[in-house]
């Protein structure tokens, strides 16, 4: 027998191999349109700063560089009220109302950024815009964690940031095509594109189902079981008992925690809450330091520094976000190997290490007829870009998401993407202005930053890797109701239904697991 708590209830009579069934990773996938709603929505700006129509609109003024900052500022700046905007909204209305709000903004401020008429339009949309984005990119990751199977969540989840670089990359290509359009409104169809990609996002919410964490939160029990059923039952788990032995957990970790306060004073009153939340913080305080979104809100922009032109600015893009998704398809596939931790803490050091050798190579090239000095500055872009794919980009969504107890996964999943957004604020609205004054020297800005709180992770993150859900819960001091791992025993023979085991619906097994 195992030394884990028997879940009462179950009729399990041998070892449950783990698995992940082709339902459980299209659902995912399918997810993955919300990520990829906001890696649009955001990088749409980079090549939009780069065409040829929208410079001679807008940006033709002495005041360009404090347009950009604006820009890139404003649409951050939506994104944390967003962030702030998903947890009421998750937790009362379930996590696919949450992602509909987000494609309703999105589309809206699509329509309204394409069809701007002069900037103080253009800008109002990108606010709105990040709204929803941050809306979107807080929420999906926390309903992929929640459908995910723990044996593989890692890599499952990291399709969120896989997603948001496949739109990177789209967006990218998309740019070097509207490039070629000689006529005034080659820029706008960047958003009549981020439009329609809003609508498909609404149409794809009718295919998914709802959370079974929430569901089961609501006291909605039957059609948790229902929706974890069609996740996991497969041929070689034909009794769904892998589903069982979830919902059973499920259901008493919720039950355990009904009583629980909620909210973000209660997060920062109760010790364990709040190493959570600050490791939430951490995480995303070092990501943003390595110059994530600086960097690739401005690639053409810093391209063009370089000395190269429109085109080759936008075609270096393409490769540099193509090798990004590379990055992620490594990290994805390492994290439920080596850990969350250690590859948090390995990317903040070796992309701080790549913007030194950046900024040492700007110091002397940049403006320069050095070909050599210029092509090395260069390839330490994409140097970077690897280092932080293959590391940070997945990981970090996945932590923060997964340390959570269900009632408090939303909220806590915020205060990380408001981080995310508040550093982003902080290293992108001055972004333009500080290139230009002081150049390679900004670099340094977040290369302390990084350093610290790379260091600091390693000390402060437990490790999640392989754990369930509920089961993360003890690393920070939780109490976990039921156990489940990889072998489970029936209580009693008279618990073990008749037949293949299928007999037993949601509701019988919500009494035998009470």
């Amino acid at each position: 027998m195992a030394d884990h708590q028997a879940v009462p209830g179950i009729p399990l009579t041998s070892t449950i191999t783990p698995h992940t069934t082709y339902v459980n990773i299209v659902t995912i996938l399918v997810a993955g349109m919300g990520s990829f709603l906001f890696g649009y929505a955001n990088n749409s700006i980079a090549g939009t700063l780069a065409q040829t129509s929208f410079i001679e609109k807008f940006l033709t003024g002495s005041n360009a560089t404090s347009i950009i900052d604006g820009i890139l500022g404003g649409f951050q700046g939506g994104g944390l009220i967003g962030a702030i905007l998903q947890a009421p909204i998750s937790q009362r209305f379930g996590r696919r109302a949450a992602t509909g709000t987000a494609a309703a903004l999105v589309t809206f401020s699509a329509a309204l950024q394409a069809g701007s008429v002069n900037i103080a339009m253009f800008l109002a949309a990108r606010v709105i815009c990040g709204i929803g984005a941050g809306i979107v990119i807080t929420n999906c990751p926390v309903y992929m964690s929640e459908i995910a199977p723990p044996h593989i969540r890692g890599m499952l989840v990291g399709n969120h940031a896989i997603s948001i670089v496949y739109a990177y990359i789209f967006s990218s290509v998309v740019a070097l095509g509207f490039y070629f359009i000689d006529a005034p409104y080659a820029w706008r169809l960047q958003y009549v594109m981020l439009a329609f990609f809003g609508l498909m996002l609404g149409v794809s919410l009718f295919f998914l189902p709802e959370s079974p964490r929430w569901l089961c939160e609501k006291e909605r029990h039957d059609e948790a079981w229902i929706v974890l059923r069609r996740l996991h039952q497969s041929k070689q788990d034909p009794d769904a008992q892998l589903a069982r032995a979830e919902m059973a957990q499920m259901k008493a970790q919720i039950e355990s925690e009904r009583s629980l306060p909620t909210g973000y004073i209660h997060i920062f009153r109760t010790p364990h809450l709040r190493h959570r939340a600050f490791c939430c913080i951490l995480v995303w305080v070092m990501g943003q330091s390595t110059g994530i979104l600086v960097i690739a809100n401005l690639t053409p922009v810093l391209f063009g520094q370089l000395g190269f032109g429109p085109v080759l600015q936008l075609g270096l893009s393409i490769v540099w976000v193509t090798v990004a998704l590379i990055g992620c398809f490594i990290n994805a596939a390492l994290m439920d190997r080596f850990g969350r931790v250690k590859l948090l803490v390995t990317g903040g050091f070796l992309c701080s290490s790549t913007l030194i050798v950046e900024a040492i190579l700007q110091k002397y090239y940049l403006g320069s007829t050095d070909k050599t000095g210029i092509n090395a500055a260069v390839a330490m872009y994409f140097l970077w870009i690897l280092f932080y794919g293959s590391t940070v980009d997945c990981a970090a969504y996945v932590y923060i998401s997964e340390i959570w107890p269900t009632h408090l996964r939303s909220n806590g999943t915020t205060i990380g993407l408001v981080s995310f957004f508040a550093c982003s604020i902080a290293y992108t609205s001055p972004a333009s202005e500080g290139f230009a004054t002081i150049g390679w020297k900004y670099y340094w800005v977040m290369i302390c930053v990084c350093l610290v709180s790379a260091t600091a992770i390693f000390f402060v993150l437990p490790e999640t890797a392989k754990l369930t859900l509920e089961e993360i819960g003890e690393r920070f001091g939780d109490a976990v109701v039921v156990h489940f791992g990889e072998q489970f025993e029936s209580k009693t023979n008279d618990e073990t239904p008749a037949g293949n085991g299928t007999e037993k619906s949601g509701p019988e097994l919500n009494e035998t697991v009470a």
